[in-house]
């Protein structure tokens, strides 16, 4: 019984101890929703139906998926909480439309670098086009 209550007591210190070292990422983008659309009841194909954010720094890995504002105009803002790897990170933001197809994560103007330390905000600003 004893050791119930040490491995839950471990547990849960983890749980908390990882959620107060990740860091939280603010940031906001500007879209041209001239171009592209956003999706709705009556536009319903060559739309965009949400934003992601990707650390591209070596192997592609989604971090968070950014909702369309409403009304959609620019800048779209966002907030998430990101654990490690830390440090100086290679972050892009694309678009990604209805049928799943993105905007470029390779693009340099979707791409911005970002310093990721545990505790520490991290900003994120790009002008996607």
């Amino acid at each position: 019984m004893k050791l119930m209550f040490m491995v839950c007591g471990f547990l849960m210190m983890s749980a908390w101890t990882c959620g107060a070292f990740a860091a939280t990422a603010n940031g906001a983008f500007n879209f041209d929703f001239a171009s592209d659309p956003v999706c709705s009841a009556t536009v319903t194909a060559d739309c965009i139906d949400h934003f992601e954010i990707w650390d591209v720094t070596s192997s592609p890995r989604k971090l968070s998926t950014v909702a369309m504002p409403t009304p959609a105009a620019s800048p779209i803002s966002f907030t998430f909480k990101v654990g490690p790897p830390y440090g100086s990170r290679k972050w892009s933001a694309v678009a990604v439309a209805k049928d799943g197809t993105t905007s470029d994560l390779a693009a340099s103007q979707a791409q911005n670098t970002v310093n990721v330390r545990p505790g520490a905000p991290a900003s994120f600003v790009v002008n996607l086009q």
